[in-house]
């Protein structure tokens, strides 16, 4: 089933832009001509490297672009005849354009939320993040202090203590978000509004960390602790969330995004869709996966069957819901991600969040229903309850639905069994590989949860492509890096992309490297294939929405550990011009 008809790909004539406006110096224009014979192209990009990601892997000089869709690829000469009077033309100089970037698991309300919260990712020493949460405390007006991108690579398997906020907002709840989105650090004011104590046992899938020695909650909650916090926050605002949004849409733009699968969906996200949509703002398309009932839910009982119902009434020629997001598991840092071995840190082997059958009953009636289904997995027996969900919904459901696409996405850990299991079950590995690479992270909370034979195998991209696996590149922003060529690098050389590191200290990974064209394939066309759109986006060709991104130089022309480092030029969305690196 075509998750974007050509109806949700044709295009948005509401936002046409003047492209004499956004064409750049950086992008020279060249001299115009009349053209002949055939209608002029809106725009001519000439004297490129434009890989085009077609069948053939094959590069181009030039390319046309015509009411939104791609309708010439060639040489400059088979194209100059579709320049006109008001053609904008790129003289590329060299440079790489490509198809635009699809991400294929990502948070975009959660990543524009950065600039409406305390914001203490860049804060990587305890100084700096007590000192981050004083500043923005001077400036905090609210019952509730909110801060996000906590480092919990700087503590250890038991979590930041909340003794560090002594002195911050002592009149507020304060709610520190950890940079995993799976747990967070809270003060004394919220555990006692929330009841958590001495006395008070996990959740069944959740963790109370416990200052050592002691029943005492240090107040770093992870899972279903902290998502029942997290329901105690106040609701956010239509039109905040709307501002936070427009500027996560424009900054998905500036990384040469056009296309993306939003795995934390409510009715919430898409009345700000919607808002954005009708305002004539929204240059991406969106695949919206609507969260399940459990841990991490937006809605339950008959609030969530109404948004079910409901969700083609908020969907659009760029918009779609048509997927329903499992969370299957947690994460290994919480030793909450479901493995199959047990942990090193802890004698149990993580957290499944559906009971036996439950998983595989709810995949089956929602893939009964058409839906893409969508799951966190990052333990191997996540990995393999997801399988077997997959499994089981298929060989009872209708042979109609055996064409789509599902995703499991995150895959710290597969077992080698499950492999093969992706191609056969038609499912795409999504995978965010620039946590693939061994930093600080790795050495405080992975190794001592799950040992270093089982980190050297973490993210098994390679494995899974050799078995036919379809592999697709999500950065799962914001709880993860946004800009795809960092993940693109780290996937072809397993380095950190930040910079170099001592190999004594921190040389853990080093199989499961693939190559570029493996990596961008990932982003583009195996992402298309992802939203069953493969036929209209995902590689420049004649016909397809013209969806590109302009880099400054060739990725194929530099080393590895420099890719990271190229820049977006230009995004093109449906034809037009939606971003332009400033001069």
């Amino acid at each position: 089933m075509l998750v974007f008809s050509s109806v949700m790909m044709r295009n948005n004539t509401r936002v046409r832009v003047s492209i004499s406006i956004l064409l750049t110096a950086s992008l020279q224009l060249v001299a115009c001509g009349q053209a002949t014979q055939q209608d002029p192209a809106d725009i001519v990009f000439l004297n490129g490297g434009i890989y085009t990601v077609d069948a053939e892997r094959s590069w181009a000089e030039a390319a046309a672009i015509r009411d939104g869709e791609i309708v010439a690829v060639g040489t400059n000469a088979s194209v100059r005849d579709l320049i006109g009077d008001v053609t904008g033309v790129f003289d590329l100089q060299g440079r790489m354009a490509m198809p635009g970037i699809h991400d294929s698991h990502v948070h975009p309300l959660e990543g524009g939320y950065e600039q409406v919260h305390c914001n203490v990712w860049d804060a990587d020493s305890i100084d700096l993040l007590i000192g981050t949460l004083m500043t923005c405390d001077r400036n905090h007006d609210g019952e509730w202090f909110n801060a996000v991108g906590l480092d919990l690579g700087m503590f250890g398997l038991i979590g930041p203590d909340n003794s560090l906020l002594e002195g911050i907002a002592t009149d507020k709840y304060v709610f520190v978000d950890a940079s995993d989105g799976h747990a967070a650090l809270v003060n004394d004011k919220v555990l006692e509004l929330i009841g958590y104590d001495a006395d008070t046992p996990d959740p069944h899938d959740g963790v109370i960390e416990r200052r050592e020695g002691s029943r005492e909650p240090n107040g770093t909650i992870r899972e279903a602790a902290r998502d029942r916090v997290d329901k105690l926050r106040p609701p956010r605002s239509l039109r905040i969330s709307t501002a936070a949004m427009r500027d996560a849409v424009k900054l998905m733009n500036s990384y040469g995004i056009t296309s993306v699968y939003d795995v934390w969906v409510g009715e919430h996200e898409m009345q700000v869709y919607q808002s954005l949509d009708n305002a004539g703002e929204l240059t991406v398309r969106v695949l919206g996966g609507i969260i399940d009932e459990g841990v991490f839910e937006k809605h339950t009982g008959k609030d969530f069957e109404r948004v079910l119902h409901d969700r083609g009434n908020y969907e659009s020629e760029y918009i779609s819901y048509n997927s329903l997001k499992f969370m299957v598991d947690g994460v290994f840092e919480g030793e909450t991600g479901a493995v199959l071995e047990p942990y090193d840190s802890v004698d149990h082997h993580g957290v499944l969040n559906y009971v036996p059958g439950e998983l595989r009953e709810r995949a089956s009636r929602f893939y009964d229903l058409g839906m893409q289904l969508h799951f966190h997995t990052m333990g191997d027996g996540a990995a393999r309850a997801a399988l077997d969900a997959l499994q089981y919904a298929r060989e009872r459901g209708s042979e109609e639905h055996k064409s789509n696409r599902h995703t499991l996405s995150h895959l710290g850990l597969v077992d080698p069994i499950d492999i093969p299991r992706f191609a056969e079950l038609n499912a795409g590995a999504s995978f965010t590989m620039v946590w693939g690479n061994t930093d600080e992270w790795t050495m405080n909370l992975e190794i001592p949860a799950i040992g270093r034979e089982r980190v050297a195998r973490l993210y098994p991209i390679r494995s899974i492509l050799e078995a036919n696996g379809v592999v697709l590149g999500g950065s799962d922003w914001n709880y993860g890096e946004l800009d795809p060529l960092l993940s693109i690098e780290t996937g072809v050389t397993r380095d950190n992309p930040y910079g170099p590191r001592s190999p004594a200290e921190f040389e853990v990974f080093g199989e499961g490297v693939v190559d570029l064209a493996t990596m961008i394939d990932a982003y583009t066309i195996n992402g298309a294939w992802q939203l069953h759109a493969e036929d209209l986006s995902g590689s420049i060709e004649v016909g397809k929405r013209a969806d590109l991104v302009v880099f400054d130089r060739n990725l194929f022309e530099i080393d590895a550990p420099e890719i990271s480092e190229a820049n977006v030029d230009a995004t093109i969305f449906d034809g037009r011009v939606v971003y332009r690196r400033p001069d």
